[in-house]
């Protein structure tokens, strides 16, 4: 038998207990309102990479925005960590989406089930035309921030659009959002680890993504790159870069 433990965001790699002399069962105290069970279809190392993604795409498209069948949804970040697994989720409620990535990336997006856009040459207002008619997407979802959080207070449809972002921080002029009357919210995960307030809620997220998970309507997207703890400077340089397709994963050796 093996014996394996794991973290958000990163995995051990499997291997032999130790001697039985010194034999330890793995083992962590933690809250047990921030759990659910590791989803049956997925590896542990895919399981890692899905929590932290999931809360704040989940947090951001059902509470805050409460995505629904019948709306148009854009995506900015499509073939990102969190903005793949936003995709899926908008699309397993029922909804059209659309999300933005590089041309290099636009297969990847469609195999997610979202309508690529190619930000690179095609400016907002073109592409709101295209998809919306002008009216303008009814969910906008910032993965990126900066530019692209202006660019999506453009894109929401008017009186009753919505824009989330997970990277509000910055100086951003509100006026186009003003404009359209429509709304804004920000998402910040880390809320009810540091307050303690609303902890239980990440355990039913975490719960009702790996139903999803177990039914085929959602899947974690990682990098295909390998990275160990002494690679570790190097994952973080791919995702500081954006160069990584999907979520960052670092096995950890015990």
């Amino acid at each position: 038998m093996t014996s394996r433990r794991s973290f958000s965001g990163s995995t051990t790699t499997d291997r032999p207990p130790p001697s039985a002399a010194s034999a330890r069962p793995w083992s962590t105290a933690v809250d047990a309102r921030l759990l659910a069970r590791k989803p049956a279809t997925l590896s542990m190392r895919e399981a890692a990479a899905l929590p932290l993604a999931v809360i704040t795409a989940w947090e951001g498209l059902v509470d805050r925005a409460g995505v629904r069948a019948g709306q148009k949804v854009l995506v900015h970040g499509g073939a990102g960590g969190v903005g793949s697994v936003a995709v899926q989720i908008a699309a397993a409620r029922g909804a059209e989406v659309f999300a933005t990535a590089s041309a290099a990336r636009t297969p990847l997006v469609r195999r997610l089930g979202a309508v690529p856009i190619d930000y690179t040459p095609v400016p907002v207002e073109r592409y709101v035309a295209e998809h919306t008619g002008g009216a303008g997407f009814d969910i906008v979802f910032d993965t990126v921030g900066g530019p692209v959080l202006d660019a999506s207070f453009e894109a929401v449809r008017t009186c009753t659009g919505h824009v989330v972002s997970a990277l509000g921080w910055g100086t951003h002029a509100l006026a186009p959002l003003s404009f359209r009357a429509a709304t804004y919210s920000g998402i910040f995960t880390l809320l009810p680890m540091l307050t303690g307030r609303g902890r239980e809620h990440h355990g039913e997220i975490l719960r009702e993504a790996a139903a999803l998970v177990d039914e085929g309507k959602l899947r974690p997207l990682l990098d295909g790159t390998r990275y160990t703890l002494a690679d570790v400077a190097d994952a973080h340089r791919s995702v500081e870069s954006g160069t990584a397709d999907g979520k960052v994963v670092v096995d950890v050796e015990p």
